[in-house]
Order: C-alpha cells, then sequence, then structure tokens
C-alpha cells in the first residue's frame, strides 16, 4: 500500500509478494532503506493509509511501513513478522481451540480477537490489495512478491472496511515492470527445508504487462508425537499468483489479480504443559480425572498423582513431556485451499479527482483437527470443517480543491460472506459424544464513509471524518449428538442488525519541514453476533433464544510526533496514547464447561508509548529499531457474564514491554561485490494468552537473536545469504491454551536456533 523507492545498484527490486498461504506511532514509521553504489542511504517514503498518498513524515497517523525487501534479509517468511519489527504488535497462529497453524490470531495495542469461528470477527484488519480477508483461517499469508505493508494503529473505522478496532495491516503487491524480468529463489536449510521461489515479469505491449509468481515451501516439523514418530510444526505450501495490469488511457489503469494456493500440514505444534488435575476445585471431574476413574483402576487414587506418574495407563503430568515433544495421538491435519481474485480500476477524471473501484471474490476451504487432551489415550479430540465465500465492492472518490487547501477522500463499501464452521467432538464421556457442533452464517456490510483534511495554514492541518455501519449476521446453528434422532438445539435461522458511526478528528501542525506533530482523536467498534460452541439444549420459542454478544467499542486519543533529518540520517517517530475500551468481548471458557463462549465480560483502559528510528550514520552502516509500552488494564467486571476474570488479570497478547533492534553493516569489495552481516534482536516481555490467566499457558520474557551475511555481486544480480534464527536457541512460547473442564494445558514453543542458505538471481 505505501510507494517506496528502491534502488540496489541499478539491478531490478528485488521485492514482491505472493499469497502463499492462501495463493501467501503508536507513531511508526517506515523500515526502509536503499542501497546505492557508495552504501546505505535514506529515501523519502510515501504512504496510503488515509487513501491518499502522502509522505510519511506528513501523515497523522500511526503507521509503519515495511518494504518487502527489508522482510526479506531478515528470513521473514510470513506477516506474522510484522510483530517483531512495529512496536506494540502481537501476531501468531492458532486462535482457541482451533489446533490450526494458519488461523491468525492479531493484537494491536491490546486490541483483538482469539478465536477462529466464523461468528466472530477479527479485531484487526488484513488486507491484501484493498481487499479485506474476512476470517483469520488462512491469513498467516507467506510473504515473497511483497511491494509493501503498512501497519496502522489503533482504531481505523473511517475509511477501512469492517470491524478495525485495534487496527489494519494491509499488504500490497507489487506491479509487473514495464521490462521483461525475473527473480528466483532457492533456499534450503535445517530440517530440510526447502523453498523455491520465481517472478517473472512479462511486457505484452507498450499498455498491457503481466507478472507470474509461483511458490513452493516444505519443512520438517519440529515437536515430536514420540507414540507415533510423526512430527508437528511443518511446512508444505503450493501457490501461485497471475497479475495484469492494462493502461487503458493515460487517466484509466486497470489490475487483475488471480491466486490460488494449497497447503498440506499436521496441526499445530502444541504440547502439554499439564495434564490433569484430576477434580476441579468445584469436585466436578474433568474429563482426564473421567477417564482415569472409570477407564483404569478403582478409583482416582490409582492415577492421580504419587507413584501413578510410573503407570502407563494413566492420564497424567507423565505425558507432559518438553516443548519439542508430545504424546498424543489423535487425529492431525491442516489443509487448507483457497483462491481468489480482485479487479481494481484507478480513473484520474482531472488533475483534481479521481475515482478507484476494487471488487474481489474469495473462496476459503479448510479442515483441521487437533488432539487436545495431550495424552495417548481418546480422550478429547476436535475436526473442524471449514468453509467460507466472501465478495466485497468498494468504491473511492478522491478530490483536491482547485487551491489544493482541501484534500478529500468519500466512498462505499459493501460486503457479502457465507461461512460454515462444523465440528466433530470426540470423547471418552458417552453417550454425550461424539457430537456435531457449529454453524452456517451469512454476514452482510455495508458502509459509506468520507474523510477530509483543510489546510487552515502553511502548516497547521485538521482532518475530520465519519463512517456509517449497517450489518446483518445471520446464524444457523449445527448442534447434534451422533445416535440421537434430533438435533438438542434446532436449527434455524436468527439474526442480529448492527449500525454504527464511527469518526476521526485530527489536528496536525508542521513545526518545519523536517519535523510535525498530531493529536488525534478516534472511535472504532467491532460487531457482535450469536455464540457458535453450544453444548447445552436451548428452546427455541421466539426471538433471541440463542446466546448473542453485543459490539465492542474503543475511542482512542494520540498524540505523535515525526522528524526526517536527512542531513543526519536519521527518521524517528514517537507516540503516546490512551484508549477506553468497553464491552470487551472476550472468548473463554466458563467454568465446568467444555465451550468457549464469547461475552462481553468487562471494560478496561490501555495507554502507551511507543518509539521507532532510523539511522544512517555513514553509508556502510544502517540501523533500526523500536520500543513499545503497554499499561493494559480490565477497569470494570460484569459478574453475570459466567468468565471468573478479575481486576488483577492482565489482558491477552499484550505484553508491557517490547523492542527490536537491528544492524546491518556493508563492505564494498570493489569489482567483487559486497558482504553484508546483519544482526536482529527482539524481546518481549511476559505474555499471557488466556483470559483468565493461567501461569501454565503464559509466556515468560524472552530475548530472540537473528544473524544473518550476504554476499552480492557488483551488479547485484546475484545473491547469497547464510543465516541463523534463534541464535541462541532460545525456548519461548508463542501461543497458549487450556481448558479446566477437560483438563489440559497446550503450548506451542518457538522453533529451535535453525540455520539456512538462500541464493537469490535476478535478470
Amino acid at each position: 500500500m505505501g510507494k517506496f523507492k528502491i534502488r540496489a545498484n541499478g539491478a531490478t527490486a528485488l521485492s514482491s509478494f505472493i499469497l502463499g498461504s492462501m495463493l501467501s506511532t503508536s507513531m511508526a514509521f517506515a523500515q526502509e532503506n536503499t542501497v546505492e553504489d557508495t552504501g546505505f542511504t535514506l529515501e523519502e517514503i510515501t504512504v496510503t493509509a488515509r487513501k491518499m498518498e502522502e509522505k510519511l513524515l506528513n501523515a497523522p497517523v500511526a503507521v509503519t511501513a515495511i518494504s518487502g525487501m527489508a522482510l526479506e534479509e531478515r528470513d521473514m517468511t510470513d506477516i506474522s513478522a510484522v510483530a517483531d519489527i512495529a512496536p506494540n504488535v502481537n501476531f501468531s497462529f492458532g486462535g482457541t481451540s482451533s489446533g490450526s497453524g494458519s488461523a491468525a490470531v492479531v493484537y494491536i495495542r491490546g486490541v483483538g480477537q482469539n478465536d477462529f469461528t466464523p461468528v466472530t470477527d477479527p479485531g484487526v484488519g488484513i488486507y491484501v490489495d484493498g481487499v479485506y480477508m474476512a476470517r483469520t483461517v488462512g491469513s498467516v499469508l507467506d510473504i515473497v512478491d511483497l511491494a509493501s505493508i503498512e501497519i496502522v494503529r489503533g482504531p481505523q473505522g473511517t475509511l477501512f472496511g469492517r470491524n478495525t478496532i485495534g487496527g489494519a495491516i494491509s499488504l500490497t503487491t507489487r506491479d509487473p515492470g514495464d521490462e521483461f524480468s525475473g527473480r528466483m529463489r532457492a533456499t534450503g536449510g535445517e530440517d530440510n527445508r526447502v523453498e523455491l521461489f520465481g517472478s517473472f515479469d512479462v511486457p505484452m505491449s507498450d499498455s498491457f504487462r503481466a507478472s507470474f509468481t509461483g511458490l513452493y515451501k516444505s519443512r520438517d516439523g519440529y515437536v515430536e508425537r514420540v507414540q507415533t514418530g510423526e512430527m508437528l510444526g511443518d511446512d508444505d505450501v503450493l501457490g501461485g499468483r497471475a497479475k495484469f495490469v492494462w493502461d487503458a488511457s493515460e487517466d484509466l489503469t486497470i489490475k487483475l489479480s488471480v491466486d490460488a494456493s494449497r497447503e498440506r500440514t499436521g496441526s499445530a505444534p502444541e504440547v502439554s504443559t499439564s495434564i490433569g488435575p484430576d477434580f476441579q476445585p468445584s469436585g466436578a471431574p474433568t474429563f482426564v480425572g473421567f477417564y482415569n476413574l472409570n477407564i483404569f483402576g478403582n478409583g482416582p487414587a490409582d492415577c492421580a498423582g504419587g507413584g501413578s506418574l510410573s503407570d502407563p495407563t494413566c492420564a497424567n503430568n507423565q505425558y507432559a513431556l518438553s516443548p519439542y515433544e508430545t504424546a498424543e495421538t489423535g487425529p492431525s491435519h491442516n489443509d487448507i485451499d483457497q483462491w481468489g481474485l480482485s479487479l481494481t480500476a484507478d480513473w484520474s477524471a482531472t488533475d483534481s479527482f479521481s475515482v478507484k473501484t476494487i471488487t474481489a471474490y474469495r473462496e476459503l476451504d479448510a479442515f483441521f483437527s487437533r488432539s487436545s487432551d495431550g495424552t495417548p489415550f481418546m480422550i478429547f479430540q476436535t475436526t473442524d470443517d471449514y468453509t467460507a465465500e466472501q465478495f466485497t465492492q468498494e468504491i473511492q472518490f478522491n478530490g483536491t480543491s482547485l487551491d489544493d487547501r482541501l484534500n478529500w477522500v468519500a466512498g462505499a463499501f459493501y460486503m457479502k460472506e457465507t461461512a460454515s464452521d462444523i465440528g466433530l467432538i470426540e470423547a471418552i464421556i458417552a453417550p454425550a459424544f461424539p457430537r456435531y457442533i457449529g454453524a452456517k452464517t451469512d454476514n452482510k456490510n455495508f458502509a459509506v464513509f468520507a474523510e477530509a483534511t483543510y489546510d487552515l495554514s502553511d502548516r497547521l492541518h485538521a482532518t475530520g471524518g465519519l463512517r456509517y455501519t449497517d450489518e446483518t449476521k445471520k446464524f444457523d446453528p449445527v448442534a447434534h449428538i451422533i445416535g440421537r434422532d434430533d438435533p438438542y438445539v434446532p436449527a434455524g435461522e436468527d439474526a442480529l442488525d448492527f449500525s454504527e458511526v464511527t469518526w476521526r478528528g485530527t489536528l496536525a501542525y508542521d513545526v518545519s519541514d523536517e519535523v510535525s506533530t498530531y493529536f488525534n482523536v478516534s472511535k472504532g467498534f467491532k460487531s457482535g453476533g450469536f455464540d457458535q460452541r453450544l453444548t447445552q439444549p436451548v428452546t427455541r420459542v421466539g426471538d433471541d433464544q440463542l446466546p448473542t454478544f453485543a459490539p465492542e467499542k474503543v475511542t482512542a486519543y494520540e498524540f505523535g510526533l515525526k522528524a526526517e533529518l536527512p542531513d543526519q540520517g536519521l527518521r524517528l517517530a514517537l507516540a503516546a496514547f490512551y484508549s477506553d475500551y468497553t464491552n470487551i468481548q472476550v472468548s473463554a471458557n466458563p467454568p465446568g464447561q467444555i465451550n468457549t463462549v464469547t461475552v462481553n465480560a468487562a471494560e478496561g483502559s490501555i495507554k502507551g508509548i511507543e518509539a521507532e528510528f532510523t539511522w544512517v550514520p555513514t553509508p556502510e552502516l544502517f540501523i533500526q529499531g523500536a520500543l513499545g509500552y503497554q499499561d493494559a488494564k480490565y477497569t470494570t467486571l460484569d459478574a453475570n457474564k459466567g468468565i471468573p476474570l478479575t481486576l488483577d488479570d492482565e489482558l491477552i497478547r499484550t505484553p508491557e514491554f517490547s523492542w527490536n533492534l537491528g544492524a546491518s553493516y556493508r563492505v564494498d569489495l570493489g569489482e567483487n561485490g559486497s558482504l553484508t552481516p546483519r544482526v536482529d534482536w527482539v524481546y518481549k516481555s511476559e505474555i499471557q494468552f488466556e483470559p483468565v490467566n493461567n501461569p501454565l499457558v503464559a509466556s515468560d520474557a524472552y530475548h530472540n537473536i537473528n544473524m544473518a551475511l550476504a554476499y552480492a555481486d557488483q551488479d547485484e544480480k546475484w545473491r547469497l545469504t547464510f543465516g541463523v534464527n534463534n541464535l541462541t536457541n532460545e525456548t519461548y512460547m508463542i501461543a497458549g491454551d487450556s481448558n479446566a473442564t477437560i483438563g489440559y494445558a497446550l503450548s506451542v514453543f518457538s522453533r529451535p536456533r535453525n540455520w539456512y542458505v538462500s541464493a537469490e538471481f535476478a535478470f
């Protein structure tokens, strides 16, 4: 979405993006640099976070812009890597009880969503070429042919589409060039890692050009199923994209993009950090306790504690093995097929008025499963059959007044989505299991929006924006115990309607040509919905019989300062923010229930500061870094919602401190090319993964260091890179899920230290 100028000794730019998993400041500023014959330099960066092109320095929004090359230099292979660059961003995978390694879970400034079902919407919107990705499943996109990523913090309820209450991650694919060219890359490494990538630009006439991109990724897993020898955490992705650009006239450009991908892996590399306890404090047995009491032995003492840890027929912590071993033997699948197309038309009607339309259609077909108990026994396991189709249409009008003092954008957005998530739950307790549980959904969203910036003087600028959203969600439950004639929740479609006005107001002041400040206030909302996992009978007589949850809202206040000092080779961005967070949608397990529910359980406040910088002290040295601090807490709780939150519980996926620091040093070898070592260091403080905080699925503070050494020939056509990720072999948690009723705590840990070698050729 941003416009970048990247030069590498005159060679073709080596940065682009493929939808790998699907085909695929706050203050911030861009992690961007250029490499000239003489070394590193800073260049002006243009972003479109407000749906119009403007210098990053003068954009009064919290946005981080990252080029594709900056990500590739660090071996960042999917978009979750943005959490290691931008402050106060947490991006991992899984979602509550999904078991899929491709279900995106994104939090920005403490706001997001940790459930994957189609009845809950992401709190951070992911966009590809302006197209909203409605479902989190399949949204951990691979990076290989990317022009740029923009990470916009805080509510984006004015110009962006659905439910961007926490922020937006906007990806822009690279347009084909005017000359025949290409780039190929092969990567090999530890765990039998193999990645093959190719992208080719093919001009077909003076006005029509195309690009074709393909990607293959394969890597062994790093968590062993000790009972079967299988490995979890593997990669197996095949994807491709074709993009066509037609300059129909000097004023009209039409772009068509078609993509597809296929992913076939095992379930997420979860391991047990605790199995049991056999009984909850209330005395109600867990599923694990039921197994131990009824399947083996004459009572709970036979398999609970003490010497039972040496009895292989007992389900307990003897099977909580290590961060890289699991005793589970149940189903393990993560099969995802996606395809989509988008058609974009840009028409410059006059020098001061333009129109843009984006029409898109996407399909997703996923099948994933997990063994939730972490033991060799069949105590509890789930399988999801998940499909989704979406159609979106957006039209944007951009204009400038004759005196250039007023810039505005207005438009409309429409989305229709149908989705189905039918889960099969198998458990040791009979006759309540096995059962099907899930839903079919039909969602519609319509919005109109407008935002305008007026120059009160040469240095003082005021912005105001509004968006009206109207949304309808239809829900048809599936709740059926296998072997019984009738569903325990009768099928039939219910509907909810939501409408909301969101807004933004900004005052920006240019202190000088090199320093700008801004203050903005914005409001965002995320619509409500139905609870999908219905485990108890529901008598459907009249309206409002099915459990629902209401929209959540955020009002955010932010002050920012940006500076760009080319003489000193420095770019800096600072911000302080405060968010008033109401009607928080909490997805958690009520005591005594196996199912995750979403309820409006709390209100909260989030305040923090962020800083980012890029510094080029000499043409040979490039340094960049970021710091984030968040003070996030619940201020009011609703005890009637059945979730035992306390004011001492921390918001999930919201570390108090995070920082990163990276440096590259270019050694000019003259006619022999150049050598560039690079090091990146990331730190995050403690992270909670369960709303009702559970230390068994909480990450301790950790450091992660990656290093790489790259050689490029004099013309920058060949590039060879050797790198090591997780250099110090740190073991840290990246996702977690627990359920006291079933009796498990499962976590996903980082991949151990691993090396890779990558060879690239551009022509």
